[in-house]
């Protein structure tokens, strides 16, 4: 979990892939150099003689050029891509930043760009004149230096591939499509369809216990739960996790409540350890923010200010995959055992939630558009055809009900009211007689 934690963080990172081209091209380099340097110089070969045809003058000023080039390249698309970014945060929410940052397409894009620009560099300061006073041959690297030129090729191609990647990534069906992966992948660690059999539903621990506050202010990014319970075990414990993933927390807060109180102060640093605090949310276990990333394009395209509801209706359409997944499976345990006994107790994003979050959040917004209104119709359907609960059901037709109180109270038009009513019973219709025919 630490190791799987700390990845993500880094490959979420702009620079790493970056930084893994870097030193792939120093490595490169150098062993580009040596190969030169054993393999013996026949120029009786006319292919040889093609590889050893540019000189010492020559190999300086093609590396020169490739490099300089190189590195004007490379700023020309870092700055294409923070332009996109922030167009991107001003247009779609400043949350979405992050997708932009950690897409491995830009990062490799940067990264072949520095890699060449340094592989350049270090090849050229191998090349040498004859120096007669010292007794030192000339010597050029061929293989290295054709390898440059043929670098230099791919980058005009990657460059080409480059503007066509960034001008679909703004594209909302890109995003839109970006943020649904995210959603439905923490729906699939956190919500699986086989709930491990260490990890039970119980009740909430009884009051009292000591506590561990947190020293530091942030939002829980991840909990690591196999090392809670780890570090439970070993004091021969029990924990409850107070807050949960996506929670703010503030200093002298409470962390987690330990039984007995006796092995609080003890256990603290294996429970800050493993409950960890960042300056941003993260959605690798956070349900309820890789959710919201996709209804934030819903909410901003509602704004008066840009008014598009069709952008609207494909954020809604894209949070049903996510949400039918997590309805259709059972619900995941709250308590972690270990040898049978509980040891971790922790909160979970309840189905209830997961299902309310895009009515509650697009509802107030969406009265206007009839499109939208349909839309989230649609959504309860489809939630109620996936789920496997009673209580989803009852959760589904509440917000239906809520929805249509909503357009009625807004004094809507009557051709729309009239509209989105007849919507709403064919959809019952088709949704009745579809389960009779099951």
């Amino acid at each position: 979990m630490k190791a799987m934690d700390w990845w993500q963080r880094a490959s979420g990172s702009f620079w790493f892939v970056p930084l893994i081209c870097l030193i792939s091209a120093v490595i490169l380099a150098q062993g580009m150099v040596a190969l030169d340097t054993a393999l013996p110089k026949d120029f009786s070969s006319p292919w040889t003689a093609w590889v050893y045809r540019v000189g010492i003058d020559g190999s300086r000023s093609m590396l020169s050029a490739i490099g300089t080039s190189m590195l004007a390249v490379a700023a020309t698309a870092f700055s294409i891509t923070i332009s996109v970014v922030v167009t991107a945060s001003a247009t779609y929410g400043p949350r979405l930043v992050g997708n932009f940052m950690s897409d491995r397409g830009n990062q490799a894009v940067l990264g072949v760009f520095v890699a060449t620009f340094v592989y350049a560099l270090m090849v050229l300061r191998t090349i040498r004149s004859a120096d007669e006073q010292n007794g030192l041959p000339s010597f050029v690297p061929h293989l290295a230096v054709n390898l440059a030129i043929l670098m230099a090729v791919t980058n005009a191609v990657v460059l080409v591939w480059f503007i066509h990647h960034i001008a679909t990534s703004v594209r909302v069906e890109t995003l839109a499509h970006g943020v649904r992966e995210n959603f439905r992948s923490v729906v699939d660690r956190m919500h699986p369809e086989e709930v491990p059999e260490n990890i039970v539903q119980t009740e909430g621990l009884q009051i009292g216990g000591g506590l561990v506050e947190s020293k530091a202010v942030g939002f829980i990014t991840s909990i690591d739960f196999s090392g809670l319970c780890s570090a439970a075990e070993s004091h021969d414990a029990v924990l409850e996790i107070l807050p949960r993933v996506g929670d703010h927390v503030l200093p002298h807060e409470p962390l987690v409540r330990v039984w007995p109180e006796s092995t609080a102060e003890d256990i603290a640093s294996a429970v800050r350890r493993n409950v960890r605090i960042g300056n941003s949310r993260s959605a690798w276990q956070d349900i309820r923010y890789a959710e919201q990333q996709v209804l934030e394009l819903a909410v901003r395209a509602l704004s008066p200010g840009t008014n598009d509801p069709y952008t609207a209706v494909n954020s809604v359409e894209e949070v049903a995959s996510g949400i039918t997944a997590a309805v259709s499976r059972p619900e995941p345990g709250n308590t972690m055992l270990s040898d049978g006994t509980a040891r971790v107790h922790y909160g979970i994003v309840g189905l209830d939630e997961i299902v309310d979050m895009p009515f509650d959040q697009i509802r107030p917004y969406a009265v206007d558009h009839v499109l939208v209104l349909k839309s989230l119709i649609d959504l309860a359907t489809r939630i109620k055809s996936a789920s496997v609960h009673d209580a989803v059901d009852a959760r589904v037709r509440h917000n239906i009900d809520v929805l249509m109180e909503d357009l009625r109270a807004s004094g809507p038009n009557p051709y729309d009211l009239r509209q989105v009513e007849e919507y709403l019973e064919k959809r019952r219709s088709e949704l009745r007689n579809g389960a009779d025919q099951t």
